[in-house]
């Protein structure tokens, strides 16, 4: 339950960094993307070990990297946003 409302609360920042990224407000779109990683650490923390607890952290991972590249206001494809989007989805529908 906790790591299926951490997963949607992601997503829904992920879209809005998608958004903030799209007006190039890299500053409140490192801040979505930031608080997405943390939602999905705090849904992962504690739970028994499993598959999906791997693809859950890993997500955070990449949350991370994205985060810090666009904190550093590096250019972003929206297509990795996209991905991302669609791997909180898979992991939501399961």
């Amino acid at each position: 339950m906790l790591r299926r409302q951490g997963l949607g609360d992601a997503k829904s920042r992920v879209v809005q960094a998608k958004a903030n990224l799209f007006d190039r407000n890299f500053g409140d779109a490192a801040k979505e993307l930031g608080e997405a990683v943390t939602v999905l650490e705090l849904s992962t923390k504690g739970a028994k070990a499993d598959p999906t607890l791997d693809a859950v952290r890993e997500l955070a991972s990449t949350l991370r990297e994205t985060r810090l590249e666009v904190a550093m206001g590096k250019s972003m494809p929206m297509k990795r946003l996209d991905e991302i989007q669609l791997r909180l989805d898979k992991e939501l529908s399961r």
